[in-house]
């Protein structure tokens, strides 16, 4: 049941989206149609659906791609700067289309697309480091950071990227090793990066929630 624990904080994030969806902001609301992709995708994982050739890997490197898609768009909808978005939408081309040329050329359809991964979140761990850097220098001094939907939101995404980067760059070498320390590892980080991850989602939705309620009762008194 641990080895699961995963998909229980995915369900918790995805009902705690639908409940909260309503009072969303707009670039909040394409989590509630990812969260629904991701709930379906791991079940299916869990029931061993998605084997093709004895591996789940080909899976895996889709979902990385549309993961790293919908990340990419909701840290950069966060910026104000046009040009800014323009440059990442471009640099987001660059990745995807690399993972595609990674899976079909370089480690193969079958096999899990490393390479592609460790780019794709560190990609991820830039955007938000440059969204942090960006909302220290532009703070409101009446924002109360801890209470800020979109601060929980992307250090969910920060941490999620960083453990899978640091799995991804150790995945090929302990495999090619032999190192079975490392499945120890790779049975537990993902589910603390999900943790983490999911927590922090579900944490940024109320927040957003809460603060939707807050101005809808100050707009009816």
């Amino acid at each position: 049941m641990l080895d699961y624990i995963y998909f229980y904080f995915e369900l918790f994030s995805f009902f705690v989206c639908l409940f909260t969806y309503k009072k969303l902001d707009r670039n909040f609301k394409v989590f509630l149609p990812f969260l629904t992709f991701i709930v379906i995708y791991e079940f299916a994982n869990l029931k061993n659906w998605m084997l093709w050739h004895n591996t789940n890997a080909w899976c895996n490197n889709l979902e990385s791609i549309i993961e790293i898609i919908i990340y990419t768009r909701f840290i950069s909808s966060l910026d104000k700067r046009k040009q800014y978005r323009k440059n990442v939408r471009l640099v987001l081309f660059i990745i995807v289309l690399f993972s595609f040329i990674d899976m079909i050329f370089i480690q193969g359809f079958f096999m899990m697309n490393t390479i592609a991964m460790v780019f794709q979140y560190s990609m991820l761990t830039v955007l938000v480091c440059f969204y942090y850097f960006n909302l220290i220098n532009n703070v409101d001094e009446n924002l109360d950071i801890m209470r800020y939907p979109p601060f929980w939101a992307t250090a969910g995404i920060l941490f999620y990227a960083l453990a899978f980067m640091f799995y991804h760059v150790a995945f090929s070498y302990m495999v090619y090793k032999q190192n079975y320390h490392f499945f120890i590892l790779a049975r537990v980080i993902p589910n603390i990066a999900c943790l983490i991850l999911y927590s922090l989602l579900s944490i940024a939705f109320i927040y957003q929630y809460k603060k939707a309620n807050s101005i809808d009762i100050i707009k009816t008194s």
